[in-house]
């Protein structure tokens, strides 16, 4: 084609490329599949510029270029020619991958990165021109082969033709992607409907019915039938699509069970496409037999189905038996078999959990005590809303019993053993202590003698006296000697008789105040300045019984702390205790607590007594009981001289235990009475709203803190 065309040439072809577009366009519309549409779409495109040859190449999922279609492809001699195939593959994957458009002149040559060339060895003109879904994404290729045009003007305007007939294909693809997301959105939807309607129910029956039915419409088959194996040996059938009841004494569902057992003993799945497998076990081919007899399916699938809690696991790896299968059949063998049976796998994936869950909700002890909660559960309206009354009901179920029930009022306290007849020895005067004549623990008589001690200045004040003593005893007996002289001065005589009185008075006074003294400080008449403390009387209301009560020494490490020591008569040297007498405890009652404890009690009786809880530390699991009188409670708050980690005050209570008229259970075991034994306690405060009883410290806090603020 060296001579210029006429006028008449070129207004034939532009009016060839405009029919083409609009059939292209028209055709890109319809809803064809890949495959007849690109054969006819190419067909038309190289019709519409009287081209040679063409090709139409589609991505793969892999991201290959597959060729889709073509059109004398192998007539522009790329078998025959060197290294054109090489070549002609690498201008197809520039353009592919760089989602441009491309025109190769016949021998010529484009030049890539690193200066590699890649040439066309054809005597065609090339064209290639992306399909593109969007800017970004190529899903094609199209290539048409032209000869060399009598003008070489003429070459752009193949080059835009071809441009515009991609943007045609790539208006297809867009249409092809949407009816497949359109077809995928239906499918999960039906799926999900399909899943929800299986696992609305525990019931096995009912959950093979949804299966068997719902199944169905979404296999696209004539008869979906459902069985589950409750017992280990025999298969029960649930549910047959289309059927109300399924009539289990009937010839065609026993044979169906047998079938079903066959299937669920060997364990793979069953597929029947109109010719028997001699290799099918014996058990199973009688048993397929025997059921294509009576129902002439042409095409028959038995699929049993398994759980994941099913399948073994490295905990368990015991594998559990088959409990439920499905049995798909078809009277008219269909056109696609292979999609009907991935669509049962689909269903098998969704049904197998929902006839586990039902199968073991079946199997649950007591089951009928829970149906009707389960039926109360439908009634309302679902488990949300269930939930949602059950709740609100039980707020205020417990906000009526907190304000409605009567609840005992228990304020905590600690406090210690002791026993009820303490007390603490002093010393009568400054001194230092010598010895201790008693060890921790001893039981000692009132006055027998518990610490030696010494005072030099009571030591002086004992030998002056004694001094005073000796020199008025001279005195006296100078002054009877001279009484005695005969023939003495009457008037003398008087006198001496005088001064004899007097001293004799003298003397009785300073052995009156020595033997005061000796006795007040239990003095050592052998060793002056030492003196003894001792331990005191019980009242004489306790030696008037006839009771012989003793002391016990409850302190433990005085020997260590005070030997050697000075101390006065504010300083205590010992505690003493009567531990075979009546016991108590000493309790510290929070100065919060105690308005509640004085209202609870209803008199001013200072006999009327609460209850106290008691819990002994050595014991902590046996709770005891104690009274609390009025007249033991304490008139004053004093600071926590004990505990130094707390700042609030205390108010002392004494608690009674071990009382006569208390039963043996609520009183403290003997040997649990040890002295300073941490007890926790609770008062018992009288009966007031639950809520108060259990919350009384929380309200205590919120009234300080947030009420009293405003």
């Amino acid at each position: 084609m060296n001579k210029t065309p006429p006028d008449v040439a070129m207004k034939r072809l532009s009016r060839q490329i405009d029919e083409a577009f609009e059939e292209v366009a028209r055709l890109s519309g319809k809803n064809l599949p890949p495959t007849d549409f690109y054969q006819e779409f190419l067909s038309r495109v190289l019709a519409g510029v009287e081209a040679q040859a063409g090709a139409v190449w589609i991505r793969t999922p892999q991201g290959f270029l597959q060729l889709q279609t073509q059109i004398n492809l192998d007539k522009i001699g790329l078998d025959t020619i060197r290294q054109a195939r090489q070549h002609h593959n690498e201008l197809l994957r520039v353009a592919f991958q760089g989602k441009k458009e491309l025109m190769v002149e016949p021998h010529s040559s484009i030049t890539l990165g690193e200066g590699q060339k890649v040439e066309n060895k054809t005597e065609y003109l090339l064209l290639l021109a992306p399909i593109l879904i969007d800017d970004k994404t190529a899903v094609g290729l199209l290539e048409i082969c032209q000869e060399v045009a009598w003008d070489a003007r003429v070459h752009p305007t193949y080059l835009n033709y071809a441009i515009q007939m991609a943007g045609y294909a790539s208006n297809y693809q867009r249409q092809i992607q949407a009816r497949q997301s359109n077809t995928q959105e239906q499918v999960w939807a039906q799926l999900e409907a399909f899943s929800r309607s299986i696992h609305s129910s525990l019931n096995p029956t009912e959950v093979a019915y949804q299966i068997a039915n719902d199944g169905r419409r979404l296999v696209g088959c004539d008869r979906i039938s459902v069985a589950v194996r409750h017992k280990k040996a025999k298969s029960t059938i649930e549910a047959v699509s289309g059927a109300d009841v399924v009539e289990k004494a009937s010839n065609a569902v026993q044979v169906m069970r047998r079938l079903f057992d066959a299937v669920i003993d060997w364990n793979e799945k069953l597929v029947y496409r109109g010719e028997k497998d001699e290799t099918l076990p014996p058990k199973v081919l009688q048993a397929l037999d025997d059921h294509l007899a009576e129902s002439n399916a042409k095409l028959l699938v038995v699929q049993p189905m398994r759980d994941e809690r099913e399948k073994p696991t490295k905990d368990k790896p015991t594998v559990k038996p088959v409990r439920s299968a499905l049995m798909l059949e078809c009277y008219e063998t269909p056109a696609d078999v292979e999609p009907m049976i991935a669509r049962l796998d689909v269903v098998c994936n969704h049904a197998a959990p929902a006839l586990y869950n039902a199968a073991e909700m079946k199997r649950i002890p007591m089951r009928m005590l829970w149906m009707p909660l389960a039926k109360l559960q439908e009634g309302l309206g679902g488990k949300a809303r269930f939930w949602t009354l059950f709740i609100s009901a039980l707020l205020i179920a417990i906000t009526a019993a907190m304000i409605l029930v009567p609840y005992p009022l228990k304020l905590d306290a600690n406090g210690q053993l002791v026993p009820s007849e303490r007390t603490y020895i002093y010393s009568t005067r400054p001194g230092r202590i010598e010895q201790f004549k008693v060890a921790p623990g001893d039981v000692v008589v009132p006055d027998a003698p518990l610490v030696t001690m010494f005072d030099s200045e009571l030591q002086m004040k004992l030998d002056s006296l004694k001094k005073e003593i000796d020199m008025v005893g001279r005195t006296i007996n100078f002054l009877t000697n001279q009484m005695t002289v005969p023939n003495s001065d009457p008037v003398q005589q008087k006198r001496l008789e005088k001064e004899l009185a007097s001293e004799r008075v003298k003397l009785g006074a300073l052995g009156s105040e020595l033997a005061k003294m000796e006795a007040i400080h239990n003095c050592d008449r052998r060793n002056s300045g030492y003196f003894a403390v001792v331990a005191p009387k019980f009242a004489p209301n306790r030696l008037a019984a006839g009771d012989a009560p003793r002391w016990t020494i409850l302190s433990a490490d005085f020997r260590e702390n005070l030997t050697g020591k000075t101390v006065n008569p504010t300083d205590p040297v010992l505690r003493l205790g009567n531990k075979y007498g009546p016991w108590e405890i000493e309790l510290k009652i929070p100065q919060k607590h105690i308005g509640q404890a004085l209202r609870a009690f209803s008199t001013n009786d200072p006999n009327e007594y609460l209850d106290v809880d008691l819990i002994v530390t050595s014991v902590p699991t046996a709770t005891y009981r104690g009274r609390l009188y009025r007249k033991y409670i304490g008139g004053e708050a004093v600071p926590n001289r004990d505990d130094h980690n707390e700042s609030e005050p205390i108010v002392y209570a004494y608690v009674r235990i071990n009382e006569p008229d208390m039963p043996d259970a609520e009183k403290i075991p003997a040997d649990l009475l040890v002295t300073g034994v941490e007890v926790h306690t609770k008062i018992r405060c009288g009966d007031h709203a639950m809520g108060y009883s259990l919350f009384y410290g929380l309200w205590e806090f919120l009234y300080r803190n947030v009420v009293f603020f405003f």
